[in-house]
């Protein structure tokens, strides 16, 4: 089992990790899809989760086949989805100020690693009121590859000025699990609307049920190493 002693930075996927935003964007596009007539399962949308747009995209149009109006439905799923964020805000997860909190209480650096791109990312972050604590981002559209690619993860720790092995990621999704295992750091799963399958806990090296479990265990791991120095 590994061990958190050796880490020194914290990296962060954004939609169902640290934001509740996955439900909010499933029923938008379901909406949509019921518009144009069209039935959006549950399971598609799961399939989509951690994927930028441009891949997230493809596996819709495959799962809803070639007579869908795919692009109806795209644009559709877009403008319910801000309506969505302009009447409840953008929902944080459970546990995450606390672990924010702890960093800073340690001084440790952290990043955001998402798919979503930029321009996004940054009305999210800053509608949560969280984007002075979460200084380095890097987003879809700032990597040549995307999840499940390394290349986001490998960026980021990059810019914490860290070696991956050096760096914890908080995934949600089966993709950013195997990208975070490729790029060499420590994954750690907080399932979210996927429940996780055998190959997520082979790449997680630890499954919590939310970030305040995270925390507490992340707490606990470096006070006892502090312990034993």
């Amino acid at each position: 089992m590994a061990d958190f002693k050796h880490i020194r930075g914290v990296i962060f996927d954004m939609d169902g990790l640290m934001l509740d935003t996955e439900r909010l964007f499933r029923r938008a596009y379901q909406q949509a899809a019921m518009e144009v007539g069209v039935d959006f399962p549950d399971e598609l949308y799961a399939e989509m989760i951690g994927h930028r747009a441009d891949s997230s995209q493809r596996i819709m149009r495959e799962g809803l086949g070639p007579d869908a109006p795919h692009e109806e439905i795209i644009e559709g799923a877009r403008r319910h989805y801000y309506t969505l964020l302009e009447k409840g805000g953008v929902p944080i997860r459970p546990g995450l100020l606390e672990t924010l909190d702890y960093l800073d209480e340690i001084g440790m650096p952290r990043a955001v690693a998402t798919s979503t791109f930029g321009g996004l990312t940054q009305s999210k972050l800053t509608a949560a009121g969280l984007v002075k604590r979460l200084p380095i981002v890097v987003s879809g559209d700032q990597v040549e590859h995307g999840k499940p690619a390394p290349d986001i993860y490998l960026r980021a720790a990059e810019l914490l000025e860290l070696s991956p092995e050096e760096c914890v990621v908080l995934e949600d999704s089966p993709t950013g699990l195997e990208g975070a295992w490729r790029a060499g750091t420590m994954p750690v799963l907080i399932p979210d609307l996927r429940e996780p399958t055998d190959r997520m806990r082979e790449h997680a090296a630890y499954v919590f049920p939310t970030l305040r479990e995270f925390a507490a265990a992340f707490r606990q791991a470096r006070e006892a190493g502090a312990a034993t120095v």
